[in-house]
């Protein structure tokens, strides 16, 4: 289930540091009832000893954005009001509440920012099929974990075969977190159209990822899982929402 919310305020711009997804994440958790965030947080759901969350948030969208430094010279963003955000989950239940919240509560606070919701609109899902032509509303990611004395993490372009197979896996995990069905092998394919690196701090790690215009083949009930949860890792960090083009 997917929502998107536009949010104002009475001064013209939303200022936020240049990377601010884990400020996006932060708002989403303090919107959501005390007990549901708690176990988001804290607990989410497991495959074996892996832990997913199945929820997955958009960049922030404005009609205008501004980069600008401060006298200290640390750089920030600024967004025209009004600013936009994508919400999504495959637990139903999770986006329901928050659309009940923002509707209840009087204010959003973003950062050091105070919003009011303006609109909130509960989107429908695409048709499904088989293949689809893709844009990334938040960048994807998919990487591996090495020990070498140290741990280490290898992040993987679109032009390596590495790339669709971490996704493929991993939606397979998805898939059987999800449906509570096991599924060992499926169709899976993509290929990039275009796309640029983008490299995103959270909470100051470094993480490298993919963003732009992609073509996907699957079965329709997993592009589902792709539509709801986003695609690869870090989901719930805001990386891997995606949207159906029209033209696709």
């Amino acid at each position: 289930m997917r929502i998107k919310i536009k949010l104002t305020t009475d001064k013209d711009y939303v200022i936020l540091p240049i990377h601010h997804n884990h400020i996006i994440q932060s708002m989403l958790y303090n919107s959501l009832p005390k007990e549901v965030a708690k176990f988001l947080h804290d607990v989410g759901f497991f495959y074996h000893k892996r832990q997913f969350k199945l929820f997955t948030f958009s960049k922030i969208q404005s009609q205008h954005y501004n980069i600008a430094k401060e006298k200290s010279q640390t750089k920030h963003i600024e967004y025209k009001i009004p600013i936009s955000l994508y919400i999504s989950s495959a637990i139903g239940d999770f986006t329901k509440s928050w659309g009940e919240t923002f509707l209840k509560n009087e204010e959003v606070i973003l950062g050091k920012n105070t919003l009011y919701l303006e609109s909130i609109e509960v989107l429908p899902n695409p048709d499904l099929k088989e293949e689809f032509k893709i844009k990334t509303l938040s960048p994807i990611t998919v990487y591996k974990t090495f020990e070498n004395g140290k741990k280490y993490y290898r992040y993987y372009s679109p032009s390596e075969q590495e790339f669709k197979q971490l996704l493929k896996e991993n939606l397979r995990k998805k898939y059987q977190l999800i449906t509570n069905k096991e599924i060992n092998d499926f169709p899976f394919d993509i290929e990039p159209i275009t796309t640029k690196k983008v490299l995103i701090k959270y909470k100051n790690f470094p993480i490298e990822a993919y963003e732009g215009v992609f073509k996907i083949k699957t079965n329709p009930e997993l592009f589902k899982v792709v539509f709801d949860a986003g695609l690869g890792a870090k989901n719930s960090q805001g990386f891997g929402m995606i949207e159906v083009l029209k033209n696709g």
